[in-house]
């Protein structure tokens, strides 16, 4: 039994409530805990541009914002892998279940900033996105060799 076999098996809620927790986790914190959002300036601009605009133009604070997106990134966190799923289970020619194996891409992606592993790299926004696209590919290629198979 293969990785993509395996990864068939596992219920797309299961996968999902996952993919809510290590997303849900960093977004929960910065609600609660977070104190200066000047620093998300350079750790995370597109979050730092995002909340900026909206706490501009709506009078709302930063963690106001956090809060009331929250449920929408939860919707994009089963409309993506979802929406990607069907376009990859239009290719007859392969043995994988779209929507699972793009729930675990996102997993991931993730779980690094979640556990912390992004501080290993050192500061700035890149550094988040390095472990993330490491396991991506890395898993993508393994996938890629049992699809071969």
């Amino acid at each position: 039994m293969d990785i993509n076999s395996r990864i068939t098996k596992i219920p797309f809620f299961i996968l999902y409530l996952t993919l809510v927790a290590a997303a849900s986790y960093n977004w929960i914190r910065v609600i609660l805990f977070q104190k200066n959002f000047e620093v998300f300036r350079f750790e995370q601009p597109w979050d730092y541009t995002l909340s900026n605009f909206f706490s501009n133009t709506f009078g709302i604070s930063h963690r106001q914002y956090y809060l009331f997106t929250l449920p929408i990134i939860l919707i994009g966190l089963y409309a993506v892998p979802k929406v990607a799923g069907k376009i990859l289970n239009m290719d007859k020619n392969t043995n994988i279940k779209g929507d699972n194996h793009v729930a675990i891409l996102a997993i991931l992606f993730f779980t690094p900033v979640t556990l912390g592993i992004h501080k290993l790299f050192g500061p700035g926004w890149r550094n988040h996105l390095i472990p993330g696209i490491i396991l991506v590919v890395l898993f993508s290629l393994w996938s890629w060799v049992d699809e071969r198979k």
